[in-house]
């Protein structure tokens, strides 16, 4: 019985190793816009495989110090862990007590800063908003079907919106007002 234990734990080993494996030579990533409040995962040869809608930072901009409510920007941020995170509470103070306010997964991300990631949220109307203080948030069902592509070492890219570009001083207003209506256009 011990044996057939052990051959069992074995396979099922092997599996979850080649699934992690053909997951991380895939060269799949992904591609955040903020403009957009979308979240795309592409293929190695670049051709959009999934979109989904997002929510980001409560502030516009490129993220400036621990608790300023921005998204970071980049093009060379890594997921560096991939955590069950469907036992963890938060209490945002409000007298209801703690919540599961992260939903099943945290992705969390290599950026520079601190508790930056890809998450589920118990505040599904917060999806397409500028209302967390940094993190990605996805609805949990999204997030449950991005899951198994994604893998430590992923690739990741985040953009900046119009927003974003006119709260750092990137653009003049014109080029914000063209740059927004590109983007509620769906160009």
């Amino acid at each position: 019985m011990k044996r057939l234990i052990l051959i069992l734990a074995l396979a099922v080993a092997a599996a979850w190793t080649l699934g992690a494996q053909s997951a991380a030579s895939s060269g799949e990533w992904l591609y955040i816009d903020k403009g957009k409040m979308q979240l795309t995962l592409f293929s190695a040869s670049n051709k959009p495989l999934m979109v989904f809608p997002v929510g980001i930072g409560m502030n516009a901009g490129n993220k400036r110090s621990a608790y300023d409510g921005r998204t970071p920007e980049g093009d060379d941020f890594t997921v560096q862990r991939i955590q069950n995170f469907s036992h963890v509470t938060f209490d945002y103070q409000d007298g209801k007590g703690p919540v599961y306010a992260y939903g099943p997964w945290f992705f969390r991300l290599k950026t520079g800063w601190k508790s930056i990631g890809i998450h589920g949220t118990d505040r599904p109307w917060t999806i397409g908003k500028r209302d967390s203080h940094g993190c990605i948030r996805m609805y949990n069902e999204d997030l449950v079907k991005l899951k198994p592509r994604v893998y430590v070492g992923m690739k990741v890219v985040i953009v900046p919106g119009a927003e974003d570009l006119r709260a750092d001083g990137k653009i003049t207003e014109d080029e914000y007002r063209v740059l927004r209506e590109k983007e509620t256009a769906g160009e």
